[in-house]
């Protein structure tokens, strides 16, 4: 039984590049700085992931490769639906198209430059207002915003409406887009020419709408869609 014993115990100190009677230079020559160590008198313990290795005056006595545990998975929070669950699922995707959602309108109404009108410039009006009312809703799955950008504002040094009598605004700053309309949110002031890859990532967030709707759609929802 001894003699088995031994052959087990020297098999796995082989296995990690350790041995009795190796020093302690040479345990962290092997294995490196170990993840924790306890020092006692003329006893050291370091502890390796998946090995504990003792030594004795800095010689190794033993070496036991130890079971990794892993920390248990915390529970749910009180009330929320069971992991994997259908209305799990319905909550993750709903996240998921809300956050698409408001990233959407922070691009669409980033701040524009404002400034204060004076009797020297030249300035464009439009009215009444600034846009019609209402607002077409995108199709997330098929739409470019790219083909719907309009630039009416760009060939006009300044540009103001009757909502801003004080204010003028940069012309070639601005733009309307009939495909992101639908998320303009103040429609007192004029929106932002975007960039390319802004309108890029428009797209692309329109799409994870729209697969997210289809998707809340098949899970059952029966509420608004963004």
């Amino acid at each position: 039984m001894k003699a088995s014993a031994c052959l087990f115990f020297l098999a796995a100190a082989t296995a990690w590049g350790v041995g009795v009677g190796d020093t302690y230079q040479q345990v962290l020559s092997e294995m490196g700085k170990p993840a924790g160590s306890i020092v006692a008198g003329s006893l050291t313990v370091l502890n390796y992931p998946g090995l504990t290795i003792r030594l004795k005056d800095g010689i190794v006595v033993s070496a036991k490769a130890v079971a990794a545990t892993q920390a248990p998975t915390p529970p749910p929070p009180a009330g929320a639906p069971a992991l994997g669950s259908p209305a799990a699922v319905l909550n993750t995707v709903a996240r998921q198209v809300n956050a698409a959602v408001r990233r959407v309108a922070a691009i669409v109404n980033q701040p524009i430059t404002r400034l204060p009108r004076t009797p020297e410039m030249k300035i464009e009006s439009f009215g009444p207002g600034w846009f019609h009312p209402g607002a077409t809703r995108p199709d997330f799955n098929h739409v470019d915003v790219t083909m719907s950008q309009e630039l009416p504002y760009s060939k006009f040094e300044y540009v103001s409406s009757d909502l801003n009598p004080g204010e003028a605004f940069l012309g070639a700053e601005l733009e309307f887009n009939s495909m992101t309309k639908y998320f303009y949110t103040d429609r007192t002031i004029p929106k932002k020419r975007l960039t390319m890859d802004e309108m890029l990532e428009i797209n692309r967030l329109y799409r994870v709408i729209g697969l997210s709707e289809q998707q809340l759609l098949q899970l059952g929802f029966t509420g608004a869609m963004p």
